[in-house]
């Protein structure tokens, strides 16, 4: 059984509709009579209204919704802060994250700025240890160089090192 859509129908005609309910009730107003028909309804009753002259108010009307409304705004308590914040934490995962990303850019920038976080530190050039630590790793090379090493591994040649 197929489901009526009586209650989009004012909508649809409204253009409130996304593209798929719309869809939806061009489709069921193909095939369903009873729908066609309170469409039809609710167009005839749509232009009878339309045709109505506006209302005018009567003398003081928008002066006591004015002092009605600020009187109802006057009794509603307005919300702590602790109700504010409960209502922050209440929030999306990803609410939650942007706030605390923020508070740390907030709180940690100046602290960073003031106690010099992001100023370059010069570590003090200690010559001693530096060419200590030179010689440390070359003495594990070979005093000879390489053409030495042929020239001596291979004394039957006659051929000479290239220079």
């Amino acid at each position: 059984m197929r489901q009526h859509v009586s209650e989009l129908l004012s909508a649809y005609i409204d253009g409130a509709l996304g593209v798929r309910d719309v869809e939806r009730v061009r489709a069921h107003l193909d095939t369903c009579p009873a729908c066609l028909m309170e469409y039809k309804d609710l167009q005839d009753v749509r232009r009878l209204l339309t045709g109505l002259p506006d209302p005018t108010p009567r003398p003081g009307f928008l002066d006591r919704v004015s002092w009605r409304l600020a009187r109802e705004a006057a009794h509603q308590p307005r919300p702590s802060l602790v109700s504010r914040l409960a209502g922050v934490f209440q929030a999306q995962p990803i609410r939650l994250a942007v706030l605390a990303t923020a508070m740390a850019v907030v709180l940690g920038l100046p602290w960073a700025l003031s106690t010099g976080q992001f100023r370059g530190h010069e570590a003090p050039l200690d010559t001693d240890a530096y060419v200590r630590h030179y010689l440390f790793l070359s003495s594990d090379q070979s005093l000879v160089d390489e053409a030495t090493t042929t020239f001596v591994s291979n004394p039957g040649t006659s051929e000479q090192p290239t220079r």
